[in-house]
């Protein structure tokens, strides 16, 4: 009997609260902690669109090497074609009187391998490398943007376009490009791809 109204006076007895002290410190731990994360999270996403940004500038640069290489799709459906520097009988220099220039004129085979007034262009004009071409005697209404894309000029720029004939005979068969490109990450920051490669006509 008196072990139960001992415990009886063990529950019933004033137990000691928190202070609000106490509770004050809590909070400021919980803000504390919200406010670290908080600026982990937006590092992290600021971190992600920039690496999101340079991975979106190599693909474009590498797209546009590869439209020069192995051809601009022309035509459609059973008719596509492509003309670049892989199936070009002609390869001609433009925008220069050197051996170096800043744009390439291919012109691809007709049907019996015989030259064709049909061409695809290829050149650096007002921050964008663009292309033109003739496609069965029809030009093109307005040039092909290959990089960077029209969309993506105000926060990506080209620092090198040149092309350059690296065989030494007078007829260009060989050709060095080099492509240096950077993307806007931030107000004074920036990422950047240089790419050099070199293409030759069959």
């Amino acid at each position: 009997m008196n072990s139960r109204k001992s415990n009886l006076i063990q529950i019933l007895s004033p137990q000691r609260g928190v202070t609000l002290v106490e509770v004050l410190v809590v909070i400021l731990i919980v803000v504390v902690l919200i406010m670290i994360s908080g600026l982990g999270i937006g590092l992290f996403f600021r971190k992600f669109q920039e690496l999101n940004a340079w991975a979106e500038l190599q693909k474009d640069a590498l797209e546009c090497l590869n439209t020069i290489k192995h051809g601009v799709p022309v035509g459609s459906g059973n008719n596509m074609e492509y003309y670049g520097v892989a199936n070009a009988i002609k390869m001609q220099l433009t925008n220069t009187a050197t051996n170096t220039s800043t744009g390439l004129r291919v012109t691809p085979p007709t049907n019996k391998g015989l030259e064709t007034p049909d061409y695809a262009h290829f050149y650096l004009y007002d921050g964008a490398i663009r292309c033109t071409y003739v496609h069965h005697g029809v030009q093109v209404a307005s040039p092909l943007y290959l990089f960077p894309k029209r969309e993506r000029l105000d926060d990506m720029s080209i620092d090198r376009f040149l092309i350059t004939r690296i065989n030494p005979e007078t007829e260009t068969v060989a050709i060095q490009v080099e492509l240096h490109g950077k993307v806007k990450t931030g107000k004074d920051s920036y990422r950047y791809v240089r790419y050099t490669t070199k293409m030759v006509k069959k």
